[in-house]
């Protein structure tokens, strides 16, 4: 058996992350994450196990219309914001505070988004309390709440919606949202204070996905200052209001005490950029820190064992996934079909889930959905582990002598998922591909993983490319990026991909939608673009100094700051 080497559970943000699914059915509020003491050093915490996930047919397709005001949230209750939260991170990835610059993590805390969606994946009101689609698909009209106030006291309105949607639309924004709101935009309005429409060239249900992730900006502070100045001091109307950011380094930010919906149970919020696990378990244990990121299986494993406190459950689980860029336009390895195959058959998924992450993942899951999330057969299952079938593969494409090149690079930034890919590399060893690790650094991956280029001499295509990110309860527009010929990862270029997506993105039945989508997905599978490998257990590791999650786990930690009590 090869030596496994054991990794950090969660890799450095990259943009375009957990995101959501659809329906009618509203939830008020997420449960409460539990937190666990230290078992016995014989025992490790459960990995996820599909059989408690609920069937497919619970995620209901993308809902038309919101549910009626009157069952959104109440306001919050009053609390008095005490003490401060400190997060240590690996990395703060873009440093972003400006939603169209690539991602702005640090704005799921500072901005609040146009709707929203629950821990069952229905979507739900936020700044627009309810919204309606027309007859004919092509008209969205959000109705926007009228008790939000802005971090410096102006109301928020449905101009600063328009203005919001029509710059996060814009072809000036980074972010990978934007094309999907931008591709079928006709125009926007206002019809009154209160009232943002939004019109299509054509039905797209699906929209209800980049709506959710659309932040909300003040219209009037941002003209006044200018870009560069909000993103120096930007202003939101979220749960935390912006303090100071010192770029690699620190980020601070304070509680918003009139927040309309949850006013966080911490005074100040500062998250640390700190690159060594070693210094970051270091400054848990000496109580300097409440949240640390990043850390090793077997480290989280010891620790728990010791008596930290490992939080399970913030976040869907996280899947490691490879994709292959530009499979149509190379005369390399990873253009014969035969290689990707025997690429998938040749990973062990159990002794990946056993060893390499202890029993805290097990093998399976797909770009970015997993046994419950929308449009999910149960029926599918991981790929087995099949060495002589891999190499049987392998033989029939006449590899490595039929390529002029055989190696394949392996992309990955600095950090944790350096480890995946030595162990990926030993797999690959074992059935005979000749596999090259490079490390890059963020920017450059992201923008070789993030900007579709098929030339043949790119240095993307050819290449494989690993996610490890959180799963989301609808992957619709990941998997436009994924499998259709359009999409920025460089991976799709099929017809019958094409057509099979929009026929379920078109579709105004939420019923037939759904099926289309599932027919759509299990065909992509069949052209190796993607592969998974595990679905790993989300945990984080925190002090006894913090209580119960109780708000948006379902979404990222960002999102959940707001809603972390003190410990009783």
């Amino acid at each position: 058996m090869r030596k496994l080497i054991l990794i950090p559970l969660i890799l450095l943000l990259v943009a375009g992350v957990v995101l959501s699914s659809c329906g009618e059915e509203e939830t008020t509020t997420a449960p409460p994450v539990t937190t666990t003491t230290a078992p016995p050093a014989t025992t490790t915490t459960a990995p996820p196990a599909t059989t408690t996930k609920p069937p497919a047919t619970t995620v209901a397709p993308p809902a038309t219309t919101a549910p009626p005001a009157t069952t959104t949230k109440p306001p919050a209750t009053a609390v008095k914001p005490t003490g401060t939260l400190r997060v240590a991170s690996v990395d703060f990835s873009y440093e972003s505070t400006d939603p169209i610059f690539y991602e702005s993590f640090w704005g799921w805390s500072m901005y609040d988004s146009l709707i929203s969606y629950d821990n069952k994946g229905n979507y739900i009101p936020q700044v627009a309390e309810s919204w309606s689609l027309s007859a004919d698909g092509n008209t969205w009209t959000f109705k926007i709440r009228k008790d939000i106030k802005f971090h410096n006291g102006d109301p928020l309105t449905a101009n600063d919606v328009k203005f919001s949607v029509d710059r996060f639309a814009s072809k000036e924004s980074t972010n990978p949202w934007s094309p999907y709101l931008r591709n079928n935009l006709n125009h926007t309005e206002v019809t009154d204070d209160y009232t943002f429409v939004y019109v299509t060239n054509k039905p797209e249900p699906p929209l209800v996905v980049p709506f959710a992730w659309t932040r909300i900006l003040p219209q009037n502070y941002f003209n006044k200052v200018g870009q560069d100045a909000f993103r120096k001091a930007p202003v939101g109307s979220g749960p935390w209001k912006f303090v100071k950011h010192t770029p690699e380094t620190r980020f601070e930010m304070e509680a918003n005490t009139e927040h309309w919906r949850q006013v966080p149970y911490f005074e100040r919020l500062i998250n640390v950029q700190v690159p060594e696990e070693a210094t970051r378990i270091a400054m848990l244990k000496r109580g300097e820190v409440d949240i640390v990121e990043g850390i090793s299986t077997d480290r989280l494993v010891e620790l728990e064992s010791q008596g930290f406190k490992v939080l399970t459950g913030v976040g869907l689980p996280t899947l490691w996934n490879i994709s292959f860029p530009g499979t149509f336009s190379t005369t390399g390895p990873t253009g014969d079909i035969r290689v990707r195959q025997a690429i998938s058959y040749a990973l062990n998924r159990q002794e990946i889930s056993d060893t390499f992450y202890l029993g805290t993942a097990v093998p399976g899951g797909r770009w970015f959905m997993n046994p419950g999330t929308y449009g999910w057969d149960n029926s599918w299952q991981p790929e087995p582990y099949d060495p002589d079938r891999a190499k049987a593969l392998l033989a029939e494409a006449g590899y490595p002598g039929a390529f002029a090149n055989p190696v394949i690079n392996y992309y990955v930034t600095p950090g944790p998922g350096v480890d995946n890919a030595l162990l990926f590399q030993s797999y690959m060893e074992e059935v005979g591909i000749q596999l090259e690790v490079k490390i890059i650094d963020a920017v450059q991956w992201g923008g070789m993983f993030f900007v579709r280029n098929v030339a043949p001499d790119a240095p993307n295509v050819g290449a494989i490319f690993p996610w490890i990110f959180g799963s989301t309860f609808n992957a619709v527009y990941h998997s436009a990026n994924m499998y259709t010929s359009g999409g920025v990862h460089s991976t799709g270029n099929d017809a019958k991909a094409d057509e099979l997506y929009t026929k379920a993105t078109t579709e105004l039945n939420p019923t037939l939608a759904a099926q289309y989508w599932s027919e759509f997905r299990a065909y992509v599978e069949t052209l190796y673009y993607n592969v998974g490998i595990v679905m790993i257990e989300p945990q984080l590791l925190i002090s006894d100094q913090l209580g119960a999650f109780t708000e948006n786990t379902h979404i990222s930690l960002a999102d959940a700051y707001a809603g972390i009590q003190h410990a009783k």
